[in-house]
């Protein structure tokens, strides 16, 4: 039988908690990803493959170029499928831009799952196999509107014992749930479906913006005469019979280059192989908009022109075209991921709004790195944002809309991040501007994960941070930000008895943990000897750091203090405000050592919260 709530327990299951008008709040279960802070374009980053059939999706996980689509998440193993419930799923591509998509396009959901159109159900599938859920645009399957260009569909799985995550992207030309065109932008979407889930749970899509303007030229010379390409390419006039590019501004389908004076080359029979975007474009492609990045990689006689694992930039020109003829522009590579070429179109230059003060935010993650757009970190706090004008309004109920973060360069130069900042740094960060007309302070914090409404994960450490706005205030104010530390090499223990658990929780039968070390998700300990506990059915319930790090998460550094509450019966282990450490027992483990105790304190102050510190 369950314990009696404690009298003092307010119902709120969140620590650190986060707080509004600095108390705490709720930490919400968020479960879907951002794909690309901030406004996504067609043309971001896409996995290439040497085959022209197969996707050109990608995700971290993958370690060589073998073709198809990067679909599976090494981190998911089995179907956590047990019971008769079910949560529904719903999934959308925005096409209302554009308009371009009909029903004969065959829009689907692909991803790790099955799906049965008979029962409207899918089931987990690592493999990516198939069949996959249509869209619609009809007023049914999940459809809110029809005829409003945004596809939808609306599936159920299976409510899971365990969380269960699903890998995905999108694709046209299904029928009836069958493999199709890849056209998601960007690494692999990424939704979880958590333990017990009975409700909506609704997975990031894909928004294809409006096209743009301005157009695009690529060439590419294998000639002898020209630069010569690199590595193993270099082979001399007359070497090639098929030149072709793909890319991500037309879908990453490949297209056969012209050295015969159409389509906008120069000179026939040069050799100076050109592609215009503008004279290739089909239904569903259309010119570059302001702060676009194309991607691109160049097919020679059937093989990527990539060296070790990147597109050199030998042999290749780019041009942009605004209304002016074309122009030369800079080619680049990704850092991370693909590596592709690319090529970005100059953003519009931001005015900031009269009787404002600047402020700025920035989180650093450049010791592990582990980071990036689709993990949508965003700026929470007691304000709401507006993400044309960047404008931050006061809003004392914490209601949002958030701050997304970038790594896109200086506001004042293309980007969103603070002045001087450099893109892709792997420091995130924003400036937005406030009001001066009053002095208002304002509370703040951070959180992963977030998309709108949906609150997001709390991963900010510590007390709320704050900043105030002066009336008349014009010097740019600079907001506490926050360093993630690199990840140590100190493992962690955390037990609790539950024989010897205080006298209010006496009796409890489900016992988790969360803590500032794994972002504060709530984590079930185990007493069946796995997972690092030491015997099976004594009581004595275990939570290893080791055991349940993830992407985000790593072992702790000397001197780290990391924070913890745990979780009996849905109810916060806490008395009179503060954890209760009664019954609880910590340990450490350094790389090359044992386990030993340590001692688990109390914060004297703020949330009160039990914590150790790391030798």
């Amino acid at each position: 039988m369950g314990h009696v709530a404690p009298s003092r327990y307010d119902g709120r299951a969140a620590s650190p908690p986060e707080r509004r008008n600095f108390q705490p709040m709720r930490l919400f279960n968020s479960i879907t990803l951002l794909l690309a802070a901030g406004a996504m374009t067609l043309f971001a980053a896409c996995g290439d493959d040497p085959k022209p059939a197969t996707d050109t999706s990608t995700t971290d996980t993958v370690t060589s170029d073998t073709g198809g689509d990067t679909s599976a998440d090494t981190n998911v193993e089995t179907d956590t499928n047990v019971t008769s419930d079910y949560a529904t799923l719903v999934f959308t591509i925005d096409d209302s831009a554009n308009g371009t998509y009909d029903a004969t396009d065959g829009l689907a959901w692909k991803g790790s799952f099955a799906y049965d159109a008979a029962t409207n159900i899918v089931a987990f599938d690592n493999s990516w196999g198939g069949p996959f859920p249509m869209l619609y645009d009809d007023g049914t399957h999940g459809d809110a509107t029809a005829g409003d260009h945004i596809w939808t569909c609306g599936i159920l799985f299976a409510t899971p014992e365990a969380d269960q995550e699903f890998g995905y992207g999108a694709i046209s030309g299904s029928v009836d749930g069958s493999d199709g065109q890849w056209i998601w932008q960007g690494t692999n979407g990424s939704v979880t479906i958590t333990a017990g889930e009975t409700g909506t749970v609704t997975a990031t899509g894909l928004v294809i913006p409006a096209f743009g303007t301005t157009d695009l030229k690529l060439t590419i010379d294998v000639s002898d005469s020209g630069a010569n390409l690199g590595g193993a390419f270099d082979l001399g006039t007359g070497s090639y019979t098929t030149v072709k590019v793909k890319g991500g501004a037309w879908g990453w389908v490949e297209v056969e280059m012209t050295d015969d004076a159409t389509k906008g080359d120069d000179t026939a029979g040069d050799e100076i192989y050109t592609f215009v975007l503008s004279e290739n474009l089909t239904k569903h492609t259309g010119l570059l908009v302001s702060g676009a990045e194309a991607p691109f990689v160049f097919v020679l006689d059937g093989v990527e022109y990539k060296v070790d694992g990147a597109p050199p930039t030998d042999g290749v020109n780019a041009f942009l075209n605004t209304g002016a003829g074309f122009q030369p522009a800079a080619i680049q590579n990704y850092p991370d991921g693909d590596k592709n070429t690319y090529v970005k179109v100059a953003a519009a230059a931001f005015v900031p709004p009269a009787d404002t003060v600047a402020v700025n935010f920035k989180v650093d993650d450049s010791a592990n790195q582990t980071y990036e757009a689709s993990d949508a970190m965003a700026w929470k706090g007691s304000f709401n944002y507006d993400e044309t004008t960047r404008v931050l309004a006061f809003d004392n109920s914490w209601g949002g809309p958030y701050v997304p973060l970038y790594d896109d360069g200086a506001w004042d130069a293309g980007g969103h991040e603070p002045a001087g900042s450099v893109a892709g740094d792997h420091i995130w960060g924003v400036t937005v501007w406030v009001s001066n007309a009053a002095e208002q302070e304002f509370g703040y914090g951070l959180v992963r994960n977030y998309v709108a409404p949906a609150a997001g994960d709390w991963i900010w450490v510590g007390g709320n941070g704050a900043f105030t706005v002066t009336a008349g205030a014009t010097t740019a104010i600079d907001a506490q930000g926050l360093t993630i530390g690199a990840f140590g090499e100190i493992d962690m223990r955390l037990t609790i008895d539950a024989a010897n658990v205080s006298s209010l929780f006496a009796g409890s039968t489900s016992f988790k943990v969360k803590g500032s070390a794994w972002a504060w998700g709530e984590v079930t300990m185990t007493d069946d000897g796995t997972k690092g506990d030491v015997t099976a059915a004594d009581g004595i319930w275990t939570f290893v750091l080791s055991e349940n790090t993830g992407k985000h998460d790593g072992l702790l550094s000397s001197g780290q203090q990391p924070q913890f509450v745990f979780v009996l019966d849905a109810v916060e282990y806490k008395a009179d405000g503060a954890a209760d450490a009664t019954g609880v027992a910590a340990y450490v483990k350094p790389a090359a050592g044992d386990w030993a105790s340590v001692t688990v304190e109390s914060q004297t102050d703020g949330d009160k919260n039990t914590f150790i510190t790391a030798p």
